[in-house]
């Protein structure tokens, strides 16, 4: 096979999603912690199965090669889950950048362009790119990958690549040598190639010819690397399946550069393609840009339909110009949904409102009686939530002020995208919060009669001022960290470190509070939120414990999660 048309690509894409999720758990089983929370092949496989779904839902015999390639961008994004989820969502968007809208087929040329813009899209999606984790696999098939005679022998190279890469990743980090696993984002993404390479010789009849030794040899030699135990914990995801709106305007125009149709009109700025795009997702989203040399065109969603103009008027004069009013077409195909109905939905207040993620009902609960938070994802029922559902609660709190605190450092980079999404409507300020204690912590010191700006001010210094701890059961035995870990232990996790394991929950939560203190004497409060199961009597005798060694004043908190046993904070 010469090339890939669109039919075969979208069924590598589905087959590389189902090799995702046939092997979430064992994805799950090579994170670093032993804790039985296994969410990088969970994420991996809700992001990709769900935009898989859409996308064949959502394309047509006539959709072409980028339409494929557009819709699958996107649903990934917006289903994207966790750092894992997101990142991979990057990679295939910047797969996809070389992919124009009259592409018929990815010919064995495109396809490595398309590589080495996947590699260069995922680095630029994070601040602080990390070797040895998925980057690292993406960047070695981008450098490596050599044209080929045929399609297939380019992604069977594409795969053995990748699977020398992530045979590596141990060498580069120190915690997946020392906790004897492979990377497990590296893991999923070699996976979703590898299922891609599959469908695609299963399609090309060359399934029987083809010698795959070597790439059996290497799947072996990556597998014998990671010891990992059956993770029982896994539980079912659920998924909100994603409608998008269209309001506004759809706006579309066509400008010649550096032209000027009056001679009162002021010169033209010198047009840069990035610039430009910068400014328009400012007053709109869903925009699609062709720049082809002295003419632009732009087709954007926009509620300020004059703003959109005015840019386009800032590089050059109008060839065609065009602003249809979606509202009303969103109106005529829902006659049961009056104009007054649709407006106040959208109708927003300055008040400020804060949108928080937290591991369980009891919890949430707690957010709502003592902080007033309303809005509230929990967790433990959903696992990370998607882009698109931080982007629901943030429109549920019909608020032009919106600030975000999250429970998981892994939840940081959807809630950024939601807030990036949610931009033309209002300002979504994330706080970087990386555990319920941050969350509770920040709440604290909220006070609804000053200014926004002081509020973020004093609640990132509350999150950087306090120290957390969590306490979880080892799921399997590891050494992490000095820290040697049998399965069943009572693991102690301080700044994402294993700092130390007990046989004794009592006595491993007593010697994290002590080792928490060691590092924050001056602190005042002792924040104990218990999980499932703990006993009145064990939350006593720490309490008593806090008191009689240390003089600190202890908040218990009953939170009911399941995972963590313990989360303890000092403030």
């Amino acid at each position: 096979m010469k090339n890939l048309e669109k039919k075969v690509l979208v069924s590598m894409f589905e087959n590389g999603a189902k090799e995702i999720a046939k092997n979430f758990e064992y994805i799950n089983e090579l994170n670093v912690f032993p804790v039985p929370d296994g969410d990088t092949g969970t994420n991996m496989k809700i992001t990709a199965v769900s935009a898989v779904e859409n996308l064949k839902k959502q394309i047509s015999p006539e959709s072409s090669l980028y339409d494929v390639g557009k819709i699958f961008c996107r649903q990934l994004l917006m289903n994207a889950r966790g750092n894992s989820g997101v990142i991979f969502s990057q990679i295939i968007r910047g797969f996809f950048q070389p992919v124009q809208e009259n592409t018929e087929n990815l010919s064995i040329e495109l396809i490595l362009k398309c590589f080495i813009a996947a590699k260069e899209k995922a680095y630029k999606s994070i601040s602080n790119p990390v070797e040895g984790t998925i980057l690292t696999i993406i960047r070695e098939i981008s450098e490596q990958l050599k044209e080929e005679k045929d399609v297939e022998t380019l992604f069977k190279n594409a795969l053995k690549i990748g699977l020398d890469a992530l045979k590596k990743t141990p060498d580069i980090l120190p915690s997946l040598k020392e906790a004897k696993v492979v990377d497990s984002g590296g893991y999923g993404l070699c996976k979703f190639i590898e299922g891609m390479y599959n469908c695609l010789i299963d399609i090309s009849g060359k399934s029987e010819n083809i010698d795959n030794a070597e790439i059996e040899q290497q799947k072996e030699s990556v597998d014998q690397i990671s010891v990992t135990s059956k993770n029982t914990f896994i539980q079912g995801q659920t998924r909100n399946d994603i409608v998008e709106e269209g309001f506004g305007y759809c706006c579309e125009f066509i400008i010649q550069k550096d032209f000027i149709t009056h001679e009162k009109q002021p010169e033209k700025l010198k047009f840069n393609l990035k610039k430009f795009e910068k400014e328009l997702m400012l007053v709109g989203d869903s925009l699609v840009t062709v720049d082809d040399n002295d003419i632009v065109k732009v087709h954007i969603h926009s509620i300020l339909p004059w703003m959109v103009f005015e840019i386009g008027q800032k590089y050059g004069e109008f060839l065609k110009i065009k602003a249809e009013n979606m509202t009303l077409q969103y109106l005529e195909n829902h006659p049961d949904i009056s104009p007054e109905d649709l407006f106040s939905k959208f109708s927003l207040t300055d008040e400020p409102k804060i949108v928080a993620t937290c591991p369980s009902r009891k919890i949430a609960e707690y957010l709502k009686t003592e902080f007033g938070i309303e809005n509230v994802i929990i967790t433990e029922e959903t696992g990370n939530p998607s882009t698109n559902e931080i982007i629901n609660q943030i429109n549920k709190t019909k608020s032009k002020n919106i600030l975000v605190l999250t429970d998981d450092s892994n939840i940081i980079l959807s809630a950024e995208q939601a807030a990036d999404f949610s931009k033309n409507r209002c300002e979504v300020i994330v706080l970087k919060s990386k555990n319920i204690v941050d969350v509770i912590s920040a709440c604290l010191v909220y006070n609804a009669d000053k200014l926004i700006s002081e509020n973020i001010r004093a609640m990132n210094r509350a999150i950087r001022k306090q120290d957390t701890a969590l306490l979880s059961t080892s799921v399997k035995t590891s050494k992490f960290n000095g820290v040697h870990v049998e399965k069943g232990d009572y693991i102690g996790i301080y700044d994402k470190k294993i700092i130390l394991s007990e046989k004794n929950r009592e006595m491993a939560v007593k010697n994290l509070i002590r080792k928490l203190i060691e590092k924050n004497k001056k602190a005042k409060t002792l924040y104990v939120i218990y999980g499932n199961g703990i006993t009145i009597r064990e939350i006593r005798n720490i309490e008593k414990f806090a008191n009689e060694n240390f003089g600190i004043k202890c908040k218990l908190i009953d939170g009911g999660q399941k995972l963590y046993q313990y989360y303890i904070g000092i403030i």
